[in-house]
């Protein structure tokens, strides 16, 4: 008989990823990630399996990670990233078999890297500041004097190791150096006669306080030195990535936008842009979705999706969010119509483009699967799954398939989309109702396996989540009318889906709970600053307080200041009227926090402050912190730390809510 989802389940699940099909089309490479519970680590290898299926087979040997596994342009070597050595760096290994070798020695990791098109050499992105070894340091001192010296999830102070390119020969690891400044370099890629790389960098003025990210062009001679540097798009306003060189060389292909400052507040849309510069053309004005994975979930393994060119030069292939699911869609150059070419109730985490451009490789989840290796043809005509490697795990346990809600908002009338997952107690007696709240804000939930929800819809809880406004997936109008108005404008959207679930006479609407991350951990302080109605919270990652985060968080300046709607000493009402610590005192369900020590995006001060006022006013809180941890804690932090999490906030629900 299968058995409920358990906790420890989340150290069972192989995570797929980063599928990758050869230039010949005839195998895939993909990642596959697990726990390692004893070491209080992650393994993964890079897995191999042909493209009429059959079983896969285990390509990469190493004791560590290996990932972002990248066919060579002939497909006789496959490269790829493994901290075998200690760190991130750049291994290689014959397709036929052999050894890897490794092919850099940095002393910080490599990010990112790309075959050049004649397959003789790559390009590498690191922070290291010379090709081995670290440079002597003489004092542990840290002097600042740009207001951008840290990044969640980032180690030590950005001033001290910037992100830039340097030149890897793959017959003997040779490397030097193509960029440097007081800038981050990243995502090269190679123009098609390798005599130039574009790659996205911000390069303003201002840049310390703007959340800018343009393209620019480095050109090479023929022994691969830099030639010269030059914009081709930018400035304070842009916010591009992903770039991409059209076959012939003619165009570059980026997505994003240029309101920089309103960050995923703007659809990233799809641009050409010509490689001197001279014009930059949007080619999907029209189309109201951002060409991005905004889908948020706690189980998938690392990859790094970017845009893919068919080999005609007439379509570019890209990622798309879409009411809580993500697609896969291709865009006519020409500015025509747009075609999905997978869609559906499900997530494509990353794919590829086989070189004939008549097949692709995807990486696909959904609600009752983690993740599955997909070959798909490139018109949509065909869709085979090749790997399934949780299939066993599948047939042990009861998934519990969500419910789709759209429920009418009390502001507008607008439907607002949300998930139910309906415990197998609920028939027998009245349940318990957790609401989950996500980050962002300008995210979304979906059409995904998300663990957390699992194992508390398997203890007995019914789960509701949603997409209110300000979620990515319903428009950018939708998207952005959180702005000056947090917790305002989308907690009314929330409590009219608890309503409608309430309403269906099968929960118990004394036994209400409420739970999220993030802005999420935001909005969960927000509610019960302004209702009783819920006997039981849990705030992760939370912020409380607008004012101190401003100056606290990794990118509290330009944030704060676009989704707020003014900085601090502007409208420093705002800030306190926003701010879910101004309401602490009317606070009187029983909250945990649960925090990471090093999460620079939401500092834990944002969880002490609340905590300190709750404590004083003798209210029922706990706070939980986990050491060594950042933002991500939840989705990329250590094993035991993701499990004991877990732990806690079902721990919390059953003292408050019962089971």
């Amino acid at each position: 008989m299968a058995r409920p989802v358990e906790i420890g389940d989340l150290a069972v699940l192989q995570l797929p990823s980063d599928a990758q099909i050869a230039p010949d089309g005839r195998e895939v490479a993909y990642v596959l990630t697990t726990m390692d519970l004893e070491a209080d680590r992650y393994r993964s290898a890079i897995w191999l399996v042909g493209r009429g299926g059959g079983p896969p087979r285990r390509f990469t040997q190493g004791p560590g990670r290996d990932l972002m596994p990248r066919w060579s342009p002939d497909g006789r070597f496959l490269a790829f990233l493994s901290d075998r050595s200690g760190t991130d760096q750049l291994w290689v290994i014959p397709r036929d078999g052999g050894e890897a070798r490794q092919l850099t020695r940095f002393a910080e990791p490599v990010t990112a890297f790309e075959w050049a098109p004649e397959g003789e050499r790559l390009v590498v992105v690191t922070r290291a500041v010379q090709p081995e070894g670290a440079p002597d340091t003489t004092s542990d001192v840290v002097r600042l004097t740009a207001l951008r010296y840290r990044f969640d999830g980032q180690r030590g102070f950005l001033h001290e190791r910037r992100s830039h390119l340097w030149l890897v020969r793959l017959a003997d690891g040779q490397v030097q150096r193509l960029t440097d400044g007081d800038w981050d370099d990243d995502w090269p890629v190679w123009a098609p006669d390798g005599s130039a790389i574009v790659f996205i960098s911000n390069r303003t003025d201002d840049r310390e306080w703007n959340a800018a990210s343009e393209l620019w062009r480095l050109r090479l001679d023929a022994s691969g030195r830099p030639i010269d540097v030059e914009r081709l798009s930018g400035g304070r306003a842009a916010a591009l990535g992903r770039p991409a060189w059209s076959p012939d060389g003619r165009w570059v292909t980026a997505v994003g936008h240029f309101e920089s400052w309103a960050g995923s507040a703007r659809h990233k849309r799809l641009w050409i842009v010509a490689p001197d510069g001279s014009e930059v053309r949007c080619i999907t004005e029209q189309f109201d979705a951002t060409l991005d994975d905004a889908l948020l979930s706690d189980a998938f393994g690392p990859s790094r999706p970017g845009l893919a060119w068919s080999p005609d030069g007439r379509w570019v292939y890209a990622q798309v969010s879409q009411q809580g699911a993500v697609r896969l869609y291709r865009f006519p150059v020409d500015g025509g119509e747009p075609q999905c070419v997978l869609g559906g109730a499900r997530r494509i985490l990353d794919f590829s483009l086989s070189r004939d451009g008549q097949w692709i490789a995807a990486t696909i989840a959904d609600p009752s699967d983690p993740g599955s290796i997909w070959l798909l043809a490139a018109d949509g005509s065909q869709a085979e799954q090749l790997v399934d490697p949780n299939r066993d795990w599948k047939e042990q346990v009861t998934l519990v398939e969500p419910e789709e809600l759209w429920v009418p908002s009390p502001t507008d009338g607008r439907s607002i989309h949300a998930w139910l997952l309906r415990p197998q107690t609920a028939g027998e007696r009245k349940v318990p109702l957790v609401l989950s709240i996500h980050g962002g804000p300008h995210a979304m939930y979906g059409w995904v396996y998300c663990h957390e929800f699992q194992v508390l819809a398997s203890a007995g809880y019914a789960v509701v989540y949603a997409n209110p406004r300000g979620s990515q997936g319903y428009g950018e109008a939708f998207l952005s009318c959180t702005r000056g108005a947090w917790g305002e404008a989308d907690m009314p959207d929330l409590m009219a889906v608890v309503d409608a679930v309430v309403a269906q006479g099968w929960v118990d609407p004394e036994r209400l709970g409420v739970c999220g991350g993030s802005y999420g951990g935001y909005m969960t302080n927000w509610i019960i600053g302004h209702t009783d109605r819920f006997k039981a919270a849990v705030s992760m990652r939370c912020v409380s307080d607008l004012l101190s985060m401003y100056g606290t968080s990794d990118i509290g300046v330009y944030f704060n200041e676009w989704e707020i709607g003014a900085a601090p000493w502007e409208d420093p009402e705002r800030y306190r009227r926003l701010s879910p610590l101004t309401y602490a005192p009317d606070i009187r369900t029983p909250l945990l926090l649960l925090h990471a020590e090093e999460d620079w995006r939401c500092p834990i001060g944002q969880a002490e402050e609340l905590f300190a006022w709750l404590r004083r006013l003798g209210r029922t809180v706990e706070l939980v912190r986990f050491p060594g941890e950042g933002h991500n804690l939840t989705r990329s932090g250590r094993p035991r730390h993701r499990l004991e999490h877990l732990e806690h906030e079902l721990r919390w629900f059953r003292t408050y809510l019962g089971g």
